[in-house]
């Protein structure tokens, strides 16, 4: 496998499936380490309910270790950096989140996952989100289709909001009187059923998998949805920003739904 391609176009054909091998190991080993310390670690805030842990350093290290020998030439951008450059455009680009769902984690309640998404030219080109927990594996390359632990996934096809199961993301420092209460309570009155179960990254996976319908943020980072972005659309779903634009992966503000019709019904709860 050619390790130095650096700001070449990666062949999708030859070098993505064993490229994506190497990141499922990397979120296999990270998600070990969250396991192992979930009793144990140490949280601290980042900012007004915005937690991290030791747990989130160690995986993103160990991820970083994997990735780094395997892709030298990679850019990286990581959580829990201190600094978030956004690579050239050209330039191949590891972004990785260690732990989507910290303040979960930090609660021992089992909703999270280690997402590691590979980025070039703003385009998603590999992405994979490991829920440790419950052992599960969702993968992508673009234009390949999605899997779970190598099964084929399908998002469920819903077209009504009225029978849809909705997820949400909400910023850590909402307030009463934030918009997006009110679009909350827009969908929550429209839809069958609104959940809000803290990580961005499986929230995606599971639209593409058909356990939920839809799921809208405007608060995340591009860590927290570039695997579960593709994820999701190579299942089938449809993924566009909440102005109804082409999905920037750099402005994670994003609808993602299981078909056009039931997106523009989400879409017009959210104009508040």
């Amino acid at each position: 496998m050619s390790t130095s391609r650096g700001r070449d176009q990666v062949d999708h054909s030859n070098e993505l499936p064993s490229t994506l091998i190497v990141a499922e190991d990397a979120a296999r080993k990270a998600g070990a380490i969250l396991l192992e310390l979930m009793d144990t670690a140490i949280v601290r805030e980042k900012g007004k309910n915005d937690l991290v842990t030791n747990a989130d350093l160690a995986a993103q290290h160990a991820i970083r270790e994997i990735l780094s020998e395997a892709f030298p030439s990679h850019a990286w951008i990581g959580e829990e950096d201190t600094l978030h450059q956004r690579p050239e455009e050209s330039q191949l680009c590891w972004v990785v989140d260690p732990l989507d769902g910290t303040a979960n984690y930090a609660h021992r309640f089992p909703n999270f996952a280690v997402s590691i998404g590979l980025v070039q030219n703003s385009q998603i080109l590999l992405g994979v989100v490991f829920d440790p927990c419950a052992d599960e594996m969702f993968s992508a390359i673009r234009g390949c289709g999605a899997t779970l632990n190598g099964t084929p996934i399908r998002n469920s096809g819903q077209t009504q909001l009225d029978r849809a199961m909705i997820a949400a993301s909400f910023p850590p420092d909402v307030s009463r009187d934030s918009p997006a209460v009110e679009q909350f309570l827009n969908v929550l009155t429209r839809c069958q059923s609104v959940r809000r179960l803290g990580s961005a990254a499986l929230n995606l996976c599971y639209v593409g998998c058909g356990r939920m319908d839809g799921y809208w943020t405007e608060t995340v980072k591009p860590w927290d949805v570039a695997a579960g972005a593709l994820i999701s659309r190579e299942a089938g779903s449809y993924l566009r920003s909440t102005d109804d634009d082409e999905f920037n992966v750099w402005d994670a503000r994003l609808i993602v739904a299981s078909s056009k019709s039931l997106f523009s019904e989400i879409k017009e709860c959210l104009q508040v």
